[in-house]
């Protein structure tokens, strides 16, 4: 990981959502309520005209059939992760490249292949659960508590981005 951050040459600024025109969503797709929480979000972003693209991670060995993939959102899957747990995908792949404004990932652990994809994506303002592996990565932490939900953590990352805007 250390490898990755070194090659990158990303432009580090602190961004709020009155200056965001695109944005990257990162999460954990536990089933279908995960999914309708990560868009609503999106939705919400969309209306106030920021620009959205979403990746998620499912722990299954295939695809969830119930939702459709698109240019904005697409899902890799466990056996697309390499025997090092990096993901072998060319939608992680373009999803990492691309320069967004603002990067949130909101998975609530720490595993390998969620820190890989904040660590190497492109977005100039990185937001993400505090975590003592996420400190080197995110520029923006929240500390939550262990039992909060992704909802929470969307909550805390809007009332804190709210605050950005107002400076």
């Amino acid at each position: 990981m250390r490898k990755i951050a070194r090659k990158q040459n990303r432009r580090r600024q602190m961004v709020g959502l009155d200056l965001a025109k695109n944005v990257g969503i990162y999460f954990p797709y536990n089933g279908k309520e995960s999914y309708e929480t990560a868009n609503k979000f999106a939705n919400y972003l969309k209306t106030r005209g920021i620009s959205v693209a979403m990746l998620a991670y499912s722990d299954s060995k295939e695809k969830p059939a119930e939702v459709t993939e698109s240019s904005i959102f697409g899902v890799f899957v466990k056996s697309q992760l390499g025997f090092n747990r990096v993901p072998h995908d060319n939608i992680v792949n373009t999803f990492v490249k691309q320069t967004f404004d603002i990067f949130f990932d909101l998975s609530l652990n720490n595993h390998f292949q969620n820190l890989y994809i904040a660590n190497a994506s492109h977005a100039a303002f990185k937001v993400g659960r505090t975590s003592k592996e996420g400190l080197n990565i995110f520029d923006f932490t929240l500390e939550i508590k262990d039992t909060a939900d992704t909802q929470e953590l969307i909550d805390a990352v809007l009332k804190y981005l709210e605050v950005f805007n107002q400076t």
